[in-house]
């Protein structure tokens, strides 16, 4: 077999298995080059691959059955009643752990960041996971610009699909943004809780990451206790952003929430 015909059976085996066939392709690919690099065999250039989609794309931290969680949107938004919908985009978020920890404080946690960067004409929501679905709680108007990244196929259409049941653009994409970095301007870039995996999975990439972003406020955050063990992470992680932001001219302002801190960095004045 040539190395294309290997590269292109582990892209199949790959898109063959129920945990990760909706995985962005690009990003299969991409993992596939590199594992064929370090193994012969596609067989175990595949386990490869799975071991690090375990790693970047996290699926115990949970997901919705999206076929039944689209037709519940829909159903609220027939009903036009608002608490339908909330609900339903409080279930999504719950069943996501990184959102559903974030649900207790979720309206206020917004509050507190557009008080410091204004209300964004651009929202940049960079691996986004179910993120968007808290947009009933972020306070901002429908003529926002709200532009989502994730890797998980099937997220990605959810997302449009209540983008366009809210009246917003649809702007949710599919994009690997390891391998493209965002390309688009924007008054605020939200990155939440995903440093840590993005940083293990990247080593190295960070900064040239946080830099290369087109936007005048990051949003940067970080969980404050260790899902596994109950350990305060408040010290390592603050570290953690010094390190990645050292040498900017990027004025930071912390907060803290239950649970999560956040920093706010200014890249252009």
């Amino acid at each position: 077999m040539t190395r294309e015909t290997d590269l292109d059976a582990v892209v199949a085996a790959i898109k063959q298995s129920k945990k990760y066939r909706d995985t962005h392709e690009e990003t299969i690919r991409s993992l596939a080059q590199a594992a064929l690099k370090q193994h012969k065999k596609p067989k175990q250039a595949a386990k490869a691959v799975r071991k690090r989609l375990h790693s970047i794309m996290a699926p115990y931290l949970g997901d919705p059955d999206y076929e039944t969680a689209s037709q519940a949107l829909l159903a609220a938004f027939a009903s036009g009643d608002q608490e339908s919908i909330n609900q339903v985009c409080r279930d999504a978020l719950f069943s996501h752990l990184s959102t559903r920890e974030r649900l207790p404080i979720l309206a206020e946690f917004y509050r507190q960041i557009f008080r410091i960067t204004g209300i964004p004409h651009r929202l940049l929501d960079i691996a986004c996971g179910l993120n968007p679905l808290a947009f009933p709680w972020m306070g901002l108007p429908n003529s926002v610009e709200y532009v989502a990244y994730d890797i998980h196929e099937p997220r990605i259409d959810f997302i449009n699909l209540y983008f366009n049941l809210q009246g917003l653009p649809p702007l949710a994409r599919a994009q690997d943004v390891a391998l493209h970095y965002p390309q688009e301007s924007a008054d605020v870039a939200i990155f939440l809780k995903e440093m840590p995996r993005f940083e293990r999975n990247y080593p190295g990439n960070g900064r040239d990451f946080l830099a290369a972003l087109q936007v005048r406020y990051l949003v940067i955050s970080f969980p404050t206790i260790s899902t596994h063990s109950g350990r305060n992470l408040v010290k390592r992680y603050r570290e953690f952003f010094d390190q990645l932001t050292t040498g900017k001219d990027w004025p930071v302002t912390e907060l803290m929430f239950a649970g999560e801190m956040v920093f706010v960095a200014e890249k252009s004045l």
